[in-house]
């Protein structure tokens, strides 16, 4: 196995180069605003436009997976990520570039569905899980790569100079995605994932709905509500996004042992997610001063950040496969990732309708109520799989594979 971790690294770190792509155009916006004459709305969707792609075709994306295969999947995706960038880099107005950013987001969907199919076909039954954990945390860093990159490149290479780095980054991944061997490369039929994995991954797109809502207005609560400066408000907001990582380390230490029983998850995902629901709204209620408020916003994303990488280690089980290169794998990403994409994006604008209509404790309020149903469906998947598995297993009497087996425990 120890062989296998340097390829499923490698899908990870293409994982992140691809999610970096998120936080490039939005490091510089303000340029982008003056040299193309953008208003402030257009320069919003230009840099949703990657997730817009998500929102409205992940399914059909995880369908496609099975038609051209993995490996192609993600050859195809990482060119298109290269070659927009590198159009973006010379776009000679407002509607090349949103051209080029529109395409940019089908070869985002490509790369994000195909890479965790891919590490769930790589990885050994034992250490599936904790693989699967640590691809659930490449949005996060790759937003801190993308935004570090641009800060530190920009006042260096300039505008065209650091697309065109992208470009050559992105263009590189193409060699370890060409040598990339899995279990099979053939198209597959196409299968739907078993109701579990949809409610489970429906559970996913309420949980990136609250987060987006409250760490994208983060800033703007500390600076208005508490008087927080734009610096001191843009590190609680990156210390915010960066919790996941320490959040998905301590979910692969829970599977150190092996795959991740539903009790484990549902046993772990419980506290995590009232204790959310409970600091969220003391947060949000203006009771404390700017440090405490910090705290409690930082600790509830962190809270929370625990049950994703769970709930990404277990969606093979929920989707029904039978082995590491069933087809529902990759149909039950395709759904992940449109149900998560449409939280991003609707995440935001709804939380400021709220805070706009009734005040930043009425989102405080919802962000708790949306994390408590977030459990109750977590909570439904599992019990949906497990009485899924029993029932297989009574009708077939036959011993479950290694991926199924982890229903039943």
């Amino acid at each position: 196995m120890q062989r296998r971790w340097p390829t499923i690294i490698a899908l990870w770190l293409i994982g992140v180069l691809a999610a970096a792509q998120l936080a490039k155009l939005a490091t510089i916006a303000p340029v982008l605003r003056v040299r193309y004459d953008l208003s402030l709305s257009q320069t919003g969707l230009l840099i949703s436009l990657l997730e817009i792609g998500g929102g409205l075709f992940g399914f059909a994306a995880g369908l496609a997976l099975l038609w051209i295969s993995i490996r192609r999947s993600l050859i195809v995706g990482s060119a298109i990520l290269a070659l927009t960038s590198l159009a973006e880099a010379v776009a000679p107005n407002a509607t090349t570039l949103f051209a080029a950013r529109t395409i940019e987001g089908i070869g985002y969907l490509l790369v994000v569905i195909a890479a965790p199919t891919a590490i769930a076909a790589i990885a050994e039954d034992r250490e599936r899980g904790r693989a699967l954990a640590l691809w659930s945390s490449f949005v996060p860093v790759g937003i801190a790569v993308g935004s570090a990159i641009a800060a530190v490149g920009v006042p260096v290479l300039g505008i065209q100079g650091i697309l065109l780095l992208w470009a050559s980054l992105l263009a590189m991944t193409l060699v370890p995605v060409f040598r990339l061997r899995l279990g099979t490369d053939s198209v597959q039929r196409m299968t739907l994932p078993a109701p579990a994995a949809w409610i489970s991954t429906l559970a996913f797109g309420l949980y990136t709905l609250f987060l987006c809502a409250l760490t994208m207005l983060l800033p703007t609560f500390l600076i208005a509500e508490h008087g927080a400066s734009l610096g001191q408000a843009g590190f609680v907001a990156s210390v915010a996004a960066l919790s996941a990582l320490p959040a998905s380390g301590v979910a692969m230490l829970m599977m150190r042992q092996g795959a991740m029983p539903p009790l484990r998850l549902l046993t772990t995902a419980l506290p995590a997610l009232v204790g959310t629901a409970m600091l969220v709204p003391l947060g949000l209620g203006g009771a404390f001063g700017l440090s405490a408020t910090a705290f409690l916003l930082v600790a509830a994303v962190m809270l929370s950040g625990i049950v994703p990488p769970l709930m990404f280690a277990r969606l093979p089980v929920l989707a029904g496969a039978n082995g590491p290169h069933d087809p529902r794998i990759a149909t039950a990403n395709g759904l992940l990732t449109q149900f998560g994409a449409a939280g991003a994006l609707i995440g935001p604008p709804l939380g400021g309708l709220i805070v706009e209509g009734y005040g930043w404790a009425a989102l405080g309020l919802v962000v708790a109520l949306l994390a408590l149903a977030m459990l109750a469906l977590v909570g439904m998947a599992e019990w949906i799989a497990m009485r899924s598995t029993r029932t297989d297993r009574r009708h077939y009497n036959m011993p479950q594979s290694p991926i199924r087996g982890g229903g039943a425990r």
